[in-house]
């Protein structure tokens, strides 16, 4: 006599039969993705390792002070120093000298922008 539950456990047999090669080969596409991504993590370990440290604070900040000391070298070399240290909008003498302070305050201004911006991104680099 046969039972009835045979062909149900030959069919469940079968389905865990096939389930399990499945789970093989998604076993075997993960370690070969584990493998590349591994050999990835390798070579940008190396490129970090030989990658130059950037820029330290001290050397920027003494890139911009030799920056602005140039800038006031310029002036006083150019004479448009005598009406924009008096007067803060660069008003002062005649119309070119006022044009040139107007343009060094621009410069200026943006310079400490950048300085600003530069600290501003450096604040959660441990590099810099």
């Amino acid at each position: 006599m046969r039972s009835p539950i045979g062909p149900i456990l030959v069919v469940l047999g079968l389905a865990t039969v096939v389930v399990l090669v499945l789970v093989l080969f998604q076993s075997i596409g993960l370690r070969s993705d584990l493998d590349a991504t591994r050999a990835e993590l390798e070579t940008l370990r190396g490129t970090v390792e030989t990658r130059e440290e950037g820029v330290s604070d001290e050397d920027l900040v003494a890139r911009l002070d030799e920056l602005e000391a140039g800038i006031r070298d310029w002036l006083i070399a150019t004479g448009a120093d005598g009406g924009f240290d008096e007067t803060p909008g660069g008003s002062g003498g005649d119309t070119a000298d006022g044009t040139v302070a107007d343009r060094l305050d621009e410069i200026l201004e943006r310079i400490q922008a950048l300085d600003d911006r530069i600290d501003e991104i450096c604040e959660g680099v441990p590099v810099c």
